[in-house]
């Protein structure tokens, strides 16, 4: 009978440092990879997107007037999404009225539900990723997706990159695509000044063109004769629900904007329950042809009395249409 040889297993040790580094510490590829393999990777590889700043002055060469909503051709609709059942925390700093703001405050009893729906306008939720940590957004045009200034990675000025998550829910996505560009008033880092939370929104422009698929939302500025009407829902990913995966679904919140702000941004507070991972998410109701997005989940106080602060104003759909010009 044969004797087993054992198998080869080279040196007796593993390298050190030195050895892998005289070594090269990497090698080429075999073969290149083929085209099937590469359509089926998500994302291999994700360009900086490109920063693209507004100005008051070239803002307003667009209308502040409402941008309607466009419904899905392939996915049916529905007035509620479906309850879902259930089996990275980030933090970026705002400044409000001298004060430091942060995102966010569950107000007395959680009104959040996830849910897992991908008939319109509920496929629309979108989870934002980048180098900053994530953040929620709705798309607003046939690859435009709105969010929260404070959601992009301004820390770096270039090199940055980043991609949306067409409604995620658990461990299923409807679609990923990377974001080539950002539309934005104002780089909301937390060391602007005491009026920037009012300007904390901006456009992102994907390299898929998801809203032909799943529609949109529209946009419109908000009217402070609607102040503590419960007219308006929100959706997003919080962080402290299911670990940010699956999207929540809250109703019949109000808004109220402050009175003293008389700019195009304008801010406003709500009674929504909001938590990190939320920023960027949609403050919108429905109106006779779909909804539409008035406003989107910016911060929280950080000392007194729990409040929660969205942004909004007719800066937000001249944002959109400033987008939807440069970027059909």
């Amino acid at each position: 009978m044969a004797t087993r040889k054992p198998p080869d297993t080279g040196n007796a040790r593993p390298l050190t440092s030195d050895e892998l580094a005289a070594d090269g510490n990497s090698f080429e590829h075999a073969e290149k990879l083929p085209k099937d393999v590469q359509a089926a990777l998500l994302l291999h590889q994700l360009d900086p997107f490109k920063v693209e700043m507004v100005n008051h002055k070239a803002l307003r060469r667009y209308s502040g007037d409402p941008l309607d909503p466009v419904r899905s051709k392939w996915f049916g609709g529905s007035a509620k999404p479906r309850k879902a059942m259930l089996a990275g925390r980030f933090k970026n700093g705002v400044r409000y009225c001298g004060n430091d703001m942060q995102p966010l405050w569950v107000l007395g009893a959680d009104g959040r539900r996830t849910y897992s729906d991908t008939r319109y306008p509920w496929g629309c939720v979108c989870k934002v990723n980048t180098s900053a940590g994530s953040g929620s957004g709705v798309i607003v045009g046939p690859r435009h997706v709105l969010t929260a200034s404070h959601v992009v990675n301004w820390a770096a000025s270039n090199g940055v990159n980043g991609s949306v998550d067409v409604h995620r829910a658990g461990g299923a996505v409807s679609m990923t695509t990377a974001i080539t560009n950002v539309h934005a008033f104002t780089r909301v880092t937390g060391s602007i000044g005491w009026t920037e939370m009012d300007e904390d929104y901006a456009v992102l422009v994907t390299a898929a063109r998801i809203g032909d698929i799943f529609g949109w939302f529209g946009t419109r500025t908000y009217n402070s004769s609607w102040d503590g009407d419960r007219y308006w829902f929100n959706i997003g990913y919080p962080g402290d629900v299911a670990g940010g995966s699956f999207p929540i679904y809250q109703d019949r919140r109000w808004l109220d904007e402050d009175a003293w702000d008389f700019g195009s941004g304008r801010a406003m507070e709500t009674d929504a329950d909001t938590f990190f991972g939320q920023s960027g998410g949609p403050m919108a109701a429905f109106w006779s042809n779909g909804p539409y997005v008035v406003a989107v989940v910016s911060s929280q106080s950080s000392s007194g009395e729990r409040e929660n602060f969205c942004a909004g104003g007719s800066d937000l759909p001249r944002l959109v249409r400033r987008a939807l010009d440069r970027h059909p």
